[in-house]
């Protein structure tokens, strides 16, 4: 199969990437001129590298073979990104692929697959756009049904080794393993959905395979289907790694507009055949194990053998 990824060096990215060129897949990866690379150093020389901005990257899509476009380039704003930047990332540079996809003849329909948000338009600008450009993405799609499929993967909170540090699964397992005095959290009652991102791939893998059952503008859940406290998350971490950390759960504020529940409905990956290989505890493991044993960090697999019992 003929794939175009966008996001290629990010930690999903990069693991789908390594998961595809494995498989015997040829893919193309979409960076920005100074991208860091390290992620994808096991399988550069397998990769096809494509940099291309405005309006030569509308034309690099037109014309690239590829009839699967996976999205998963995206900014979380975590690093300071002005409201401009995050529009750009999150909204602008989607549709500028979509436009590219539009502007091929029209005699095969492409698939796209992209990144979605489980979060309410009001918790962040983050979460805004995302929710925008599940709008662009639906509109397009159903005004040119024949030549555009786009699928959404609604994600659920992926975790797993060398895991960018700005997320809150990385933050925990990071102040834990260095024994921090104390964690300050908030209450940490609301329930999420943590999936590893060996489970997260083979699920997106899952309705890579499956899309011609689906419509052209659809949505798929991609999470583990249990959504356990973020307390509990935290103690699972906190216990693994035999930290000496305090856990101060109640010393920072709950954010606005903040979810209680975020659980995906894996109903439709499940009537797949798709099942995932970690829980909460094994997962857990498998990083943590992982980001030891550095380089093996990239790649982010532990053999059944190697993992512990669920408890």
């Amino acid at each position: 199969m003929e794939i175009l990824l966008t996001g290629g060096t990010g930690t999903l990215g990069s693991a789908l990437a390594r998961a595809w060129v494995t498989a015997g897949h040829r893919v193309t990866t979409l960076v920005r001129p100074g991208s860091d690379r390290r992620r994808l150093a096991s399988v550069a020389g397998q990769l096809i590298w494509l940099q291309a901005e405005g309006d030569e990257l509308v034309a690099a899509v037109r014309d690239h073979p590829a009839t699967v476009l996976v999205h998963t380039a995206c900014s979380y704003g975590r690093r300071g990104e002005s409201p401009a930047e995050l529009f750009q990332a999150n909204l602008g540079l989607g549709v500028s692929l979509l436009q590219g996809l539009l502007a091929r003849p029209k005699t095969a329909r492409a698939s796209f697959l992209y990144t979605g948000t489980v979060l309410a338009p009001e918790v962040s600008l983050y979460a805004l756009t995302k929710q925008q450009f599940s709008t662009w993405s639906q509109r397009l799609a159903t005004l040119h049904s024949q030549q555009l499929q786009c699928i959404e993967l609604r994600m659920q909170h992926f975790y797993g080794p060398g895991d960018d540090e700005g997320k809150f699964s990385s933050h925990v397992l990071r102040r834990c393993r260095q024994q921090t005095p104390a964690l300050a959290l908030t209450a940490c009652t609301q329930r999420r959905d943590f999936i590893h991102i060996d489970d997260t791939v083979s699920a997106i893998e899952t309705v890579l395979q499956r899309r011609g059952e689906l419509s052209a503008s659809d949505a798929v859940d991609v999470g583990s289907g249990d959504a356990p406290p973020l307390r509990h998350f935290v103690e699972t971490a906190h216990r693994l790694l035999g930290s000496r950390t305090r856990l101060d759960f109640g010393a920072l504020p709950m954010r606005s507009h903040e979810p209680p529940l975020c659980q995906a409905d894996t109903r439709r990956l499940l009537d797949w055949g798709w099942r995932p290989r970690h829980c909460l505890v094994t997962g857990l493991q498998a990083t943590i194990d992982a980001d030891v044993a550095e380089p093996a960090a990239v790649s982010g697999s532990t053999s059944l053998q190697e993992r512990p019992p669920c408890n």
